[in-house]
Parts: structure tokens; C-alpha cells; sequence
């Protein structure tokens, strides 16, 4: 089961990457690109839950680890000529971080036997 939690979180983390490089986010669809803010935290909250499901580190190393890449993915387009850093992107990353922490702490972490 592990291996499939590790395969579907390198499988979103490669889209959200994907989808962070790409020249023109607004010729997406409209169910794709209708909100970026809310696609931050949706797509934050899922890379927290299965990074917890992943592996057994706590939720401080998950945040510090998903925070250090919101900023790399902002890092990066500010330098790409069609994207812009922001720093509204990484507060919607973070509270989408947040949304999966309470998640995980409800239904991940005590499985394990641990408050993460």
C-alpha cells in the first residue's frame, strides 16, 4: 500500500510542478484554472495527505518540506517571462497545508499511534 501512496504522491507532485511551469496557466480549462488560489490549497492539502500516508515523518518535517518547495515553484516563475512569483500563492499552499495537517491528525496520524 505504501508504494501506492508514494506513486500517487510523485504522480501529483509532478503535475503540480507541471502545472506551476507552464507558459499560459489561463489557457487551461475553466474547471482547471477557475480559481488559482483554491487550486493552490486543493492541490497543497492532497500532497499533504499523501505525503502522511507516504511516510511516517511528522507533520512539522511534512509542512517544511511541501513550504520549502511552494517557495521553490515561486522561485521559479519569477523567472519564467509568462509567470510571476507571488507571495498570496504560497499563503494559499500553506493553508492548504494546514487544511491536510487538521485531516491527517483526524484520520492519518492515529493509525499510526502518533499525533504526528
Amino acid at each position: 500500500m505504501t508504494l501506492l501512496y508514494r506513486t500517487a504522491f510523485f504522480a501529483s507532485l509532478s503535475a503540480v510542478t507541471t502545472l506551476g511551469f507552464l507558459p499560459d496557466y489561463d489557457t487551461l480549462p475553466a474547471i482547471v484554472s477557475m480559481s488559482d488560489l483554491a487550486n493552490h490549497a486543493a492541490a497543497f492539502a492532497v500532497l499533504y495527505l499523501l505525503y502522511a500516508l507516504s511516510y511516517l515523518h511528522s507533520a512539522k518535517r511534512i509542512v517544511l518540506t511541501l513550504l520549502l518547495y511552494a517557495v521553490f515553484i515561486e522561485t521559479v516563475q519569477g523567472f519564467l517571462p509568462t509567470r510571476s512569483a507571488s507571495l498570496e500563492d504560497i499563503a494559499a499552499d500553506a493553508t492548504g497545508m494546514m487544511i491536510g495537517m487538521v485531516m491527517a491528525k483526524k484520520w492519518i496520524f492515529p493509525l499510526r499511534g502518533s499525533e504526528g
